[in-house]
């Protein structure tokens, strides 16, 4: 069972999500915050396994409230779930540490996905964010960080929200592969983590 914690100021938004999430299998609402400092005092409280978080909202942005919460609960997995495509508020919600990106217009089975993705340890985008944000990789040349064809094959699909397991399927190559791979490109970027990799990544044009 998954629990899920929902932050939108706007009341239907809100409450349509509470209601599909209810109804989902493997999953329940812990709560619907309608502002961002009730969703910091409650998910405090009881922190639950995914926040789906809005970016505009009356009182505080979104990016605000992840960045309040991650600094008491730096293992939460949150979710931006947003109208806004721009690429600043992208950007700024991944470097907040936001673990994923999904539009308004997400489809309710695609939401769900997404939140058993997260919570498994990807970082799932709307299909149009991750073009955006690999557009933005290619600004920058690739020689900076020299990184080899299957290294960026691999980043590409990191930056993408793919877990080890989709990598390794989608080249034909098994985890350690993987592993072994981010391990360099992690080295090559002076990073220590996955998310830093794609924030790093997609801050400065990398693949």
């Amino acid at each position: 069972m998954i629990s899920v914690a929902v932050v939108d100021d706007k009341r239907d938004i809100r409450e349509g999500l509470k209601i599909m999430i209810e109804m989902a299998e493997g999953f329940r609402c812990t709560q619907a915050y309608s502002s961002g400092r009730s969703a910091i005092e409650g998910i405090r409280q009881d922190p639950p396994d995914v926040v789906l978080m809005d970016i505009e909202m009356a009182d505080m942005s979104g990016i605000d409230c992840i960045r309040a919460l991650k600094r008491t609960i730096p293992g939460l997995d949150i979710l931006i779930f947003t109208g806004h495509t721009d690429d600043e508020y992208i950007f700024k919600s991944l470097r907040a540490g936001a673990y994923g990106y999904l539009t308004k217009n997400t489809f309710p089975s695609t939401l769900l996905n997404a939140i058993r993705e997260v919570r498994n340890g990807g970082s799932p985008m709307s299909s149009y964010i991750a073009r955006r944000v690999v557009s933005s990789f290619n600004r920058l040349q690739r020689e900076e960080v020299n990184l080899s064809r299957r290294e960026q094959e691999v980043l590409d699909l990191l930056c993408k929200g793919k877990n080890y397991r989709n990598i390794a399927d989608r080249l034909f190559i098994s985890t350690n592969t993987v592993r072994f791979h981010l391990k360099n490109i992690y080295k090559k970027l002076q990073v220590n983590s996955k998310y830093e990799a794609v924030i790093k990544a997609s801050r400065h044009g990398i693949v």
